[in-house]
């Protein structure tokens, strides 16, 4: 075990700390984790979710809110973001989803222990988009957002409906090669010649109610939504039902599928493949789990 792990901030620390130390930091932090996800199991009895130990498991619950970067901007209301035109409901399918069977979505990501999780949110849908347009997968940075969009609060957060506008205005996204991830805010460094997708605007696609949602889903692409993923730390499979989760939004996710067979909404999230299941999180469908239906958008591109 290296020296100069610090898990207080996810990063490595130039300060140099006794292994001994380290070691009895850790087995304190995975015993109270332990314990946490046993309470929350007896808690959880007959719910179909389950909870365990996964990548995020070590955090302490101080340590976990870093990740948990949303903040309202007022953009939904202050732009009047015109909505789409309503898919017709009788048309759906009963299950769809963009990144597990349609192949639309780039392969799962990390944000690290930054709040950018909106960052993180619009660059995955506008992959997505770019992707159904009938072009080649191609990864964005959501660093460029991070680091360039000062309307925003870089590792300190954010908000999709405030980053969309500011992609349009900024001219496009830099690759995630060109401008790689550092899981920290830093100084700008936007780079014109390497724009891989723009887009020209976003849509407010709720429709009214889930089945719509769902509808709109299907015949466009993921949604970013807003959600509360306060009680999310530990979960590692399962339908998490509407009763376990609060609606107090601090977190930016992709809605990337449905299934109205087993009710629920696939959900990406941008905390590795290590935690959840494989990257994704299942939310039960038609109770508005978790607050999911609050802020839901997508962006419509000008292919290059």
């Amino acid at each position: 075990m290296p020296s100069n792990l610090n898990f207080n901030s996810g990063k490595q620390s130039t300060t140099s700390t006794s292994p001994h130390k380290v070691n009895i930091t850790i087995a304190f932090k995975w015993q109270q984790s332990k314990i946490r996800v046993a309470a929350k199991n007896a808690a959880s009895v007959g719910s179909g979710v389950t909870w365990g130990l996964n990548s995020l498991s070590h955090y302490t619950p101080e340590e976990f809110r870093a990740r948990l970067g949303y903040k309202r901007s007022g953009a939904v209301e202050a732009r009047n973001i015109p909505a789409l035109k309503n898919a017709d409901v009788t048309q759906a399918p009963s299950a769809f989803d963009w990144c597990l069977s349609e192949g639309k979505c780039t392969p799962i990501k990390d944000q690290a222990q930054c709040g950018s999780c909106w960052a993180f949110a619009t660059t995955e849908n506008i992959e997505s988009v770019w992707m159904i347009g009938g072009n080649s997968q191609v990864v964005l940075s959501p660093q460029e957002i991070v680091d360039c969009d000062t309307g925003a609060s870089g590792c300190g957060g954010g908000d999709p409906a405030q980053a969309y506008p500011w992609v349009v205005q900024e001219g496009g996204l830099d690759t995630a090669s060109s401008y790689p991830y550092t899981g920290e805010q830093g100084t700008c460094n936007f780079q014109p010649g390497a724009v891989a997708a723009k887009i020209s605007g976003d849509n407010n696609v709720f429709g009214g109610s889930e089945n719509q949602m769902a509808a709109n889903l299907a015949s466009t692409a993921p949604f970013s939504i807003i959600v509360d993923a306060s009680s999310w730390q530990d979960y590692t499979g399962g339908i998490l039902p509407a009763s376990q989760c609060g609606q107090s939004l601090d977190h930016a996710v992709i809605a990337a599928g449905y299934d109205l067979n087993n009710q629920f909404w696939n959900v990406r999230n941008s905390w590795g493949a290590g935690w959840g299941e494989n990257g994704y999180i299942r939310l039960q469908f038609g109770q508005n789990t978790c607050g999911l239906t609050t802020e839901v958008l997508k962006s419509y591109s000008i292919f290059l």
